[in-house]
């Protein structure tokens, strides 16, 4: 059932590009299945978009350019992809179960998956020996050349296939601590928590679903990568102050926000969506946060809301190509990257809004959960060369490699008063 699951899924996604979380989340709740098989229908489903692009160049030679219907690709490409990275499951298994599948299209469909799989248990993996060391990284970590070749311009070699392998790996399972219910010490005496590499908020949790477990339904933390709970930290606003959040959805951000400030002072968040607003809503209600008020508007319009020099800090965790966030989405791998060059001005105006907004020695957070110099560090030049009065305190990009956490920029940046 695990395999059926996880086939339905991958075909949808195949069909219309849908969000795998999404899709798989929504799968698994309404299903069935026991807590191994919904562990390995995820670990399929990701595992084959992971290595997307090694399978299919895998499965090159057995399909000989012959047309083959996106049904018949999919039971290959998640059947490939169980024989060469899952060993614990037998071959046998894996080829019967892909077969089974197959047979819900046809005899003939059946017989073909058949003779495909046991010709490549046949066969050594095809070799990548032929191709150069850019091509051979983009082949083996499953990442498109241009993608490759942008972060070896960014980050030379070595760092793009340590950040490439890491895309490939299982996210760690982290939270965030509400101190505002509980300290992290108290949780930190259940041994299925143990302490964070980054964020000194941070949990790491051994194993299962941190959403299943009692502290989360309690409120007692909050499900957050390390590296996005870097934002808050880094700017750091203080009791009584009055904070805007400018793009806020889900809420881990900004209900870590209140948690910093202890509930004082008032936080005003927005979204474009009403869905969105809602979950910053859920979030804030079951983290006993009060000192929110959720609005669903155009962030790149808030300048004309509030007057000039409003607030005292700004967080802007602004719209981004999500190229830190590949192991937990890795189809984002396969979006055309024309969406970047689309993103910037839609960055710029909102660094405008906050700009308007931020009080004189105000400070602001820009963030991205991308790598890509063009939305991070270009961005701020660009920013920071239009308006003098804003000073870069602050800034750091973090590779997904070092802490085993999101990959992150984050830049602290404060408006010194005008002469």
């Amino acid at each position: 059932m695990a395999r059926k699951h996880a086939y339905q899924i991958l075909n949808q996604y195949f069909t219309d590009k849908s969000y795998l979380n999404i899709t798989l989340n929504e799968t698994l709740k309404n299903s069935q299945l026991s807590r191994q098989d919904k562990d390995l229908c995820t670990r399929i489903v990701y595992g084959t978009i992971q290595n997307l692009l090694f399978l299919q160049y895998q499965l090159e030679p057995y399909i000989q350019g012959k047309k083959i219907k996106r049904k018949v690709r999919t039971i290959l490409l998640m059947s490939l992809y169980q024989l060469i990275f899952l060993d614990k499951i037998p071959e046998y298994a894996v080829i019967n179960e892909a077969v089974k599948l197959a047979k819900k299209e046809n005899y003939h469909t059946s017989q073909f998956v058949n003779a495909v799989l046991r010709n490549f248990k046949r066969h050594d993996l095809r070799s990548t020996d032929q191709l150069d060391d850019i091509e051979q990284l983009a082949i083996v970590t499953s990442h498109p050349l241009w993608m490759v070749k942008m972060m070896i311009k960014q980050y030379g070699l070595e760092s793009t296939r340590k950040m490439c392998e890491e895309n490939n790996k299982s996210p760690v399972r982290a939270a965030r601590v509400n101190t505002l219910k509980i300290s992290k010490d108290m949780i930190l005496q259940d041994k299925d928590f143990c302490e964070g590499y980054l964020s000194p908020d941070a949990l790491l949790y051994r194993h299962g679903n941190i959403a299943d477990t009692a502290y989360y339904k309690q409120g007692l933390l909050t499900i957050q990568d390390e590296s996005s709970q870097m934002a808050a930290l880094t700017l750091a606003p203080q009791e009584g102050e009055y904070v805007l959040d400018m793009c806020g959805a889900p809420g881990s951000k900004t209900t870590h926000l209140a948690q910093l400030m202890n509930n004082t002072g008032t936080i005003e968040v927005y979204d474009l969506y009403e869905h969105k607003a809602r979950l910053i809503a859920h979030n804030c209600q079951r983290l006993g946060v009060t000192n929110v008020h959720i609005h669903t508007h155009d962030a790149t319009y808030l300048s004309e809301l509030y007057p000039r020099e409003t607030f005292d800090r700004i967080l802007l965790d602004a719209p981004c190509s999500g190229l830190g966030v590949l192991k937990r989405k890795p189809e984002i791998k396969f979006h055309d990257s024309s969406v970047m060059d689309e993103l910037i001005p839609l960055q710029a105006k909102l660094l405008e809004n906050a700009y308007d907004l931020l009080k004189n020695n105000g400070t602001m957070v820009y963030s991205t959960c991308t790598i890509n110099k063009k939305e991070n560090d270009h961005m701020i030049a660009d920013f920071t060369e239009k308006h003098r009065d804003m000073e870069v305190v602050e800034k750091r990009t973090i590779l997904n490699y070092e802490y085993h956490s999101d990959g992150f920029f984050i830049c602290k940046m404060i408006k010194r008063k005008r002469l």
